[in-house]
C-alpha cells in the first residue's frame, strides 16, 4: 500500500486521485454541469492543491478521464471508503441520476471494497462484539450487590431471570 502525505499543507496522491474520480464522475451523463462545477470548485478551494494539481483538476474539468486509470491510484483505505459516498453526491448534483452515473458508481463501489477480506472483518467484528459484551458484564457484576438483603433480592431475581442492573 502507498504512503499517504499526511501534511496539513499537501493533498495526497490518493486523495488527489479521489477527486479526479469524482471529476469523472461529473462527466458521466455527458455534460459537466453547473452545480457540478460549483462542488469541485468548493473542493479544491478548501483543500492546499499545489499548482500542478489544481491545474490537473481544472483539466480534468474540461476533458474527461477513464476512471480505470484514475482509480489504481487510490490506495488509501480511507480514501477508497469515502470515493463511493461523495461520488453518489456528485452523481445527483444536476438533480437526477443517469444510468452511466450508476455504472460509474458500481465500478467506485467494487473498487472500495476489492482486496478487503469480508471473513476477518467479520471475525474481528465479533471478537471486538465479545470483548464489549464481557466489558459490560464485568462493569454490571463489580456494581451487584453481594451480600446483605439486597444480595439476597438480587440473587432471587437473577435465579427467575430477572436482572435489575440490565437494560
Amino acid at each position: 500500500m502507498a504512503q499517504e502525505n499526511f501534511d496539513k499543507d499537501v493533498v495526497g496522491t490518493s486523495k488527489f486521485y479521489m477527486l479526479r474520480a469524482l471529476i469523472a464522475m461529473a462527466h458521466a451523463d455527458g455534460v459537466v454541469c453547473d452545480e457540478e462545477r460549483a462542488y469541485m470548485a468548493a473542493l479544491m478551494n478548501r483543500l492546499p492543491l499545489d499548482d500542478e494539481q489544481r491545474e490537473t483538476l481544472e483539466n480534468d474539468l474540461e476533458k474527461e478521464q477513464k476512471l480505470e486509470d484514475l482509480l489504481k491510484y487510490i490506495n488509501d483505505p480511507k480514501y477508497r471508503g469515502q470515493l463511493p459516498y461523495f461520488a453518489r453526491l456528485m452523481a445527483f448534483k444536476d438533480g437526477n441520476k443517469a444510468p452511466s452515473e450508476d455504472t460509474l458508481l458500481a465500478k467506485m463501489h467494487a473498487t472500495a471494497v476489492d482486496g478487503l477480506d469480508m471473513d476477518a472483518i467479520r471475525a474481528e467484528a465479533k471478537k471486538a462484539t465479545l470483548y464489549e459484551m464481557n466489558a459490560h458484564s464485568i462493569e454490571i457484576d463489580q456494581l451487584r450487590p453481594h451480600g446483605g438483603l439486597f444480595g439476597a433480592f438480587d440473587k432471587m431475581m437473577l435465579a427467575m431471570g430477572v436482572d435489575l442492573l440490565r437494560d
